[in-house]
């Protein structure tokens, strides 16, 4: 009978313990998105590419821009990924596209096929460019 009425004590103790740490918590830091440094990770990306397709002076500036602005609208968009993945998946694609069509014009041909041809198989988080292609 003591261990009833131990039990009986303890579940309301435990629920008002659970309820009062939910409300001391803040919302926004339960579901935060994650951070980058989106300039330095721009800067590996073009100093990356800047290795492998023998960018101008002219192209570096403007290939910094253009990823420079991608990073900021995929970290906008990355608690979606949480809490809506297929409209995730839908804005994601269409930033590609968009990522696409604005490197294309940039990019001399051979440029833009070795572009193509270095996405990784997978996203890789110590490949700088998985950032770009995934």
């Amino acid at each position: 009978m003591k261990k009833l009425v131990t039990s009986g004590l303890l579940l309301p103790i435990l629920i008002c313990f659970v309820t009062l740490l939910a409300y001391a918590m803040p919302v926004n830091n339960i579901f935060q998105a994650p951070t980058m440094n989106i300039e330095g990770t721009a800067n590996s990306i073009v100093g990356q590419l800047d290795k492998s397709l023998f960018l101008t002076n002219t192209q570096k500036p403007k290939l910094l821009s253009i990823v420079t602005n991608y990073l900021k609208q995929k970290i906008a968009i990355l608690p979606l990924q949480q809490s809506n993945q297929k409209a995730y998946t839908s804005k994601i694609n269409s930033m590609q596209n968009g990522l696409q069509a604005k490197l294309k014009p940039l990019f001399t041909l051979t440029q833009y096929t070795e572009f193509l041809g270095l996405k990784p198989k997978t996203y890789d988080d110590t490949n700088v460019l998985s950032q770009l292609y995934y």
